[in-house]
This record gives structure tokens, sequence and C-alpha cells, in this order.
């Protein structure tokens, strides 16, 4: 167990390296950069008046004052919240703590993964300064942008390879900056260097989007890290111009056009852990947009080592991975796999792709657009202003003999007719939907007008899915559970003493998450099912034909996982909604 001992309740604000204290003793402690805030930051995140931290009768808590960046407490958005001894306010790059000597505990043993202390968690417990700081204390953001990415790459849990072994190959498939094993470079790096620094943070942060974004003064740089956007650096306004133009060569893109749409792609090769010795390709899309302070660049990463390869690797519950396996070795038949935008469909998808035997079956994909090379799987891009529908190549695609047939997305009557004819007729056909659950996506291929008996026979297996954040398992903390959220957690909740929350350290770039995992609901398409939905059913009717068969909910499959200490509830009311 780790206790504070002080004299009184205080904030310990964290900055750029350096840290300092301030009295808790106020009602009110105002914070922002305006010069009138009991609390002043130089934070360039921070707004004029951002949140105020107020004394209550039980406590503190925090409330955002219409921020335009927003107040995270553990690595969560809030607008108004109980503010607890050892929780972190996060705003930018400044870290808000407060501590309280009459807390008996801070943080238990039992509570996070038994680790030695990281560098910033020593800092956040023990170097304060040791003359509480006036107020109208400035903390300030002056931390240089190629320290600030290189401390965060070493801060970072995995360390696969170092920057020099990113080689980068440009659109034309030409290796133009070849990889070494030289280690970190000394000195100041090039445009090159830094670029490969920024890599190296992505691949250790499971990064699938980077966003550089041009300001007044500067460049801003942040990364889409488990769905959310996180601020990593801010780059001088002529170094993000040098980064924005190694970006455009890189990808074939005119460097003299500065105001007008681009887009472009290009690839790196990085070591795989997965092969030994062995080397793995992850190809880039890249956008420029204009904006009022010049061109936005957008870098989606498409990097396999941060997907399920396999069904194997996707979570699936047992009961659920045999009847999948079962489902994509029949010959005919259609998997459906139902989700909305950013759920992870696709990805599903390519697993089960991937799990079948190429060598043995022929299969084609119909892409909207090709994501990811899969080898020994025939990819087909759909073009639409070149008359290549969904609809005209699943035609073209029935005559190159194919077993298995992916189609990307079901998107009106005549793909969806087509696709169930090709399951019924000796085919194995995979294809997404967007509908909020199992259930709902039989209705959709009904509204779409697709003939009852069509869906009764071509429909095998019915997936839902959604993605969560997983907690952090080095800094999740544990409070014992309400009855309340007993109630919420229904079934799932049976014998649970305590719920896990996000904290927020180095390892998860301070958000309290790391990384994200699918849960599923599955719906088995039998024969009592299939009599229902030759009768134009009503949900009733579909409800009471599922009763006798193992059915999950999507929203108790979540449940389950906060009740294993996997997911915070907050977070999977976010993704599945609150009652």
């Amino acid at each position: 167990m780790m206790t504070v001992l002080m004299q009184q309740p205080y904030l310990e604000i964290s900055s750029g390296g350096k840290s300092a204290r301030l009295p808790a003793d106020r009602p009110a402690i105002t914070v922002g950069r305006a010069p009138d805030n009991v609390l002043v930051l130089g934070d360039t995140l921070a707004s004029r008046a951002h949140c105020v931290i107020e004394k209550t009768a039980d406590g503190w808590r925090i409330r955002d004052l219409g921020s335009s960046n927003g107040t995270r407490l553990n690595g969560e958005l809030v607008k108004l919240a109980p503010f607890r001894p050892g929780d972190r306010i996060q705003i930018g790059k400044t870290i808000i703590q407060l501590f309280d000597p009459s807390a008996q505990e801070v943080l238990t043993a039992d509570d996070v993964v038994d680790e030695p202390l990281n560098e910033l968690e020593a800092l956040s417990y023990g170097r304060v300064d040791e003359d509480p700081v006036p107020a109208g204390i400035v903390v300030g953001d002056n931390v240089d942008y190629e320290t600030a990415l290189s401390d965060l790459a070493d801060s970072l849990p995995q360390h696969p390879f170092e920057e020099s072994e990113i080689a980068l190959i440009n659109a034309r498939g030409q290796v133009v900056h070849e990889a070494t094993r030289e280690g970190k470079p000394h000195g100041r790096r090039d445009a090159v260097g830094l670029f490969r620094l920024l890599l190296t943070v992505c691949f250790r942060s499971r990064t699938t989007d980077i966003h550089l974004e041009p300001r007044q003064e500067f460049y801003q740089c942040r990364l889409r890290i488990d769905g959310n956007m996180v601020d990593v650096a801010r780059f001088p306004t002529q170094v993000g111009h040098r980064l924005a133009t190694l970006v455009k060569v890189l990808s074939d893109i005119d460097i003299q056009f500065r105001d007008s749409i681009q887009e472009g792609h290009f690839a790196s090769r990085v070591p795989d852990q997965r092969a030994r010795g062995g080397q793995r390709r992850v190809d880039y899309r890249v956008s420029f947009a204009p904006s009022v302070y010049g061109q936005k660049l957008v870098v989606r990463i498409l990097d396999t080592a941060n997907a399920p390869l396999r069904m194997t690797d996707l979570h699936l519950p047992q009961w659920i991975l045999s009847q999948v396996a079962r489902a994509i070795e029949q010959e005919s038949g259609m998997v459906l796999v139902s989700g909305p935008t950013g759920s992870g469909k696709t990805t599903t998808l390519y697993s089960l792709v991937r799990s079948i035997d190429s060598a043995r079956r022929n299969i084609i994909t119909i892409e909207d657009p090709v994501e990811i090379q899969i080898e020994g799987v025939t990819q087909i891009p759909v073009d639409e202003q070149a008359g290549k529908t969904f609809s005209a190549l699943l035609r073209m695609t029935l005559r190159q003999d194919p077993d298995v047939i992916l189609v990307g997305e079901i998107r009106d009557a005549e793909t969806s007719r087509i696709a169930m004819q090709a399951a019924i007729t000796g085919h194995l056909v995979f294809s997404t939907v967007h509908t909020k659950d199992t259930v709902g996506s039989i209705f959709r291929l009904l509204d779409l007008g697709v003939e009852p008996y069509l869906v009764a026979q071509a429909l095998h297996v019915v997936v839902s899915q959604r993605l969560v954040r997983q907690l952090c398992p080095h800094c999740k903390r544990a409070e014992p559970i309400t009855a309340e959220q007993q109630r919420i957690l229904g079934p799932a909740g049976q014998g649970v003493s305590r719920l896990f929350y996000p904290r927020g350290c180095p390892k998860c770039l301070g958000t309290g998450f790391l990384g994200r995992r699918a849960f599923f609901e599955f719906l088995q398409v039998n024969d009592a099912l299939r009599d229902v939905i030759l009768r134009q059913p009503n949900m009733q009717e579909i409800t009471a034909a599922i009763h006798d068969q193992r059915f999950v909910r999507l929203k108790q499959a979540g449940f389950e996982l906060v009740a294993q200490g996997l997911v915070a509830l907050g977070e999977m009311e976010r993704v599945v909604g609150r009652d």
C-alpha cells in the first residue's frame, strides 16, 4: 500500500519534466491560460478558462468550463465528475493529480499489476517541490519536440525494433531510405530521421492514423490510438513543412501545390517478430486537404501487426469459435458480419478468410477499397466511376470459378440478391451490413427487397460486433461495485465485488487504455428461424424462434468483459449505450 503523508490536501501539476505543488484548500481552483486563473497553464491545448476544481461536502469535483479540447479525468473526457485522491486530470501535456493526507489509501497492490514504478509514476508520488507554489502558478510546455517524441517512444512498453531499422519505400516500390542497425542517431535528426522517429512511436502504440495539422504558429501532430486522438508533439512550422514535403515525395505527389486535395501512398519495411528474421511490409494511405493555415496531412497506417491474423486471434468465446469454424468449412452459405462503421467488421472477415486453405479453394474478394493484401487471395477493388460496382464485379466474379467470395459490403438490393443467389448455388459468401445487431441484419436484408426464401436459404451465420478499449493493465484502479452497477451488469455482475477504472500512465500515454478488442453477438440460422423468416416476421417472432438456441446479446457479452476487469463500465456504456 502507498500513502502520501503531507500536511494538507494538495494538487501536483506536472508538465515538460517539471512538477509543482499547489494547496487544495480553496473553495474553487480555476484552471486555464488566462492570467486571472488560480492555476495558469502555458499549455497551448488549454483554453483561457478551461476547468475548475471545486471543494464539495464530501471531497472535490472537476467541472469543465466549455473548453475547446476538453478535460480528461483518468483518460476519459468529462464535463462534471468527482475528483478523488489519486485521480489524474489531463489538459494537453499537463497532468494535475490530487493528494489528500486524510485518505488512508491512494493505491493498493491489488489494484494494479505488481511492477516497479516508472519515471512518471515516481514523479507523481515523490518528486514535489519542498515549498507550496503561490497562487498564479504557471506550468510551461517548452519541451523540445524531438526530445519529447524520443522520450515518448522509450516510455512505451513494446520495442519490437529501433527507428533506424525502418526502410522507407516510395509509391513506385523503390526503397529510397534503407534500414540500418545503427540504433539511435547522435545529434539533431534530419526530416527522414524525425519521420522515422514518429513512425517508431506509431509502431509501439498501435497507431492507425497520423494527423499533421498546420496551426497559426506551429504544426500539431496527433495520433489516433485505440480509436481516440492523442496529442504527441508540436513542430515548428518549418519542420512541419519538411515532414509534409517528405511524405509527398515518398507518395509521388506534386510538392508545388499546397492549396488542393492530394492523395497518394507509400510503404515501409520493418522487422517482423512473428517471422523470426523476417520482414513485413506496412502500407500507408496519404491524404492532403487544404485548411486555413496550409494543407492538413492524414496518413492511414495499414499494419497487419495491429490486427488479428486468424479467427483464433479474435477473442471469440469458445462456443462461438467452434460454430464459426464449422461455417467457414461449408461449401455454400452466407456468413454475415454486422456493426457500425469502425467496429472491425472487415478485420474479422479478413481473419476468417486467412483461416481458409487458399491452396485448396479459390478465394476472391471485392472491396472498396482493398485495405490489406492477403497472400493467395485475388482481391478486386471497386471503382464506381469506371462502372466497377459491387454488383457488376460480383457478376463477373461468378465467372471466375470461385469457391469463396468476400463482398466488402451489402449496400443495395441488387448486390444482396446476387450474393445470396451465389450462396445457395455452391459458393461460400462473406459480407458485411451496417446494422445494430444480428436480428436487425435479417430485417435489413428483407427491407432491401430480397425475397424471404433467399434470405432463409442463404444465411448460415450472422455475427454482430463492436470494438472497445481495454483498460491499461499497468495502471488501472479498482473501486467497490455499487448496487446500481450490479443492476446494470445483470447476470454478469453476480459475484463481482469491484470494478476497474482508467487511471493513466506513460505506458498508455496517459489515457488509461491499452489496446482494443472486439466482443460479439452470434446468431445461428437454424430450421426454426428459417420457417419464421419465410413468413415476413416481426421482432417478437424472431426472438421466440431463437429462444431454444444459445444466444447472448451484444450488451451482455460486453458486460462480461467489464466483470472480468478488462473494460471500464463507462467505456462499455459509451459503445453499446445505456438503457
